[in-house]
């Protein structure tokens, strides 16, 4: 059996670590069971965006659930999955922007999961300076004016744009991508 947990905690009291985070990578059962058995850990880092949302194999919401039940701190990666929630069809895009104009697409993702209570640091990859003023001009100072605050996904399910449809229309992009990875591969 491994001593991670002993070790870190023996460094930390010799003040060679700070504090104690962990990056999640599997189910919410699984994070409850992790989180009950070791309280010390301080912070989790998950996989959250609105397509994850209720997806079965990633459980983002429910990994979110165990966190807040357990008061622990957030930090999300894959905010806009990988860039799949970047570039969106063009009904679905044309839906955000018809709603906020000077809204980037990847901004929906990204405001989706600082805009939840428990949330410490949303982490997004950028690939070039454009990307990062993007990310710094609505998250400098940052206002959840385009979804209400909420913990409880339905209030964002009955705005304007759903996330029902914004889900729908990016799990068959997704479905599309897999597609043609797929028939690449079998070159």
């Amino acid at each position: 059996a491994t001593r991670a947990f002993e070790t870190v905690m023996e460094l930390k009291k010799e003040g060679k670590v700070g504090h104690l985070g962990i990056s999640f990578h599997d189910s919410a059962e699984v994070l409850d069971n992790m989180l009950t058995r070791h309280p010390e850990i301080e912070v989790v880092q998950i996989q959250f965006n609105y397509l994850d949302y209720n997806d079965e194999s990633v459980e983002g919401r429910k990994c979110y659930e165990v966190c807040r039940k357990h008061n622990k701190p957030i930090i999300v990666m894959e905010p806009v999955k990988g860039g799949i929630l970047a570039e969106l069809p063009n009904q679905i895009g044309d839906r955000l922007k018809s709603y906020a104009p000077e809204a980037s697409i990847a901004s929906w993702g990204i405001r989706f999961a600082a805009s939840l209570d428990g949330i410490l640091a949303v982490l997004s990859g950028m690939s070039n300076y454009e990307q990062m003023e993007d990310n710094l001009s609505y998250m400098e100072e940052f206002e959840s004016k385009y979804l209400e605050k909420s913990e409880n996904v339905k209030e964002y399910e009955e705005n304007k744009i759903t996330l029902k449809d914004i889900t729908a229309e990016t799990e068959a992009l997704q479905s599309q991508q897999n597609d043609l990875y797929n028939k690449k591969s079998q070159f």
